[in-house]
């Protein structure tokens, strides 16, 4: 967890994770790099701390909330994960 926060109740977790969930399946446009970084935030973790438990490179991250790179569809698996969306639920930019 990311240190600069108080740390949440598992109530209060779950809580944040049904409004993340909630909140991304009520706009099915938002890009990967939003989705991911909106995860990640909400489950407040850093880029190193999410790239290892999903096991992808902080760099691979970085550059995927950046938009300067696109995921494979196993990276985006690992990352779209734990908010129990899947590939396809998310749109990637259109060129």
């Amino acid at each position: 967890m990311d240190k600069r926060f108080k740390p949440l109740s598992a109530i209060e977790q779950m809580e944040d994770r049904r409004a993340l969930f909630d909140e991304l399946a009520a706009d099915p446009t938002l890009l990967v790099p939003a989705v991911v970084r909106k995860i990640r935030t909400t489950l407040r973790l850093t880029i190193a701390e999410y790239a290892k438990v999903y096991g992808v490179s902080a760099r691979t991250l970085q550059d995927i909330e950046r938009g300067q790179s696109s995921p494979t569809l196993a990276t985006a698996d690992k990352l779209l994960k734990p908010v129990g969306m899947c590939v396809g639920a998310v749109m990637r930019k259109r060129p």
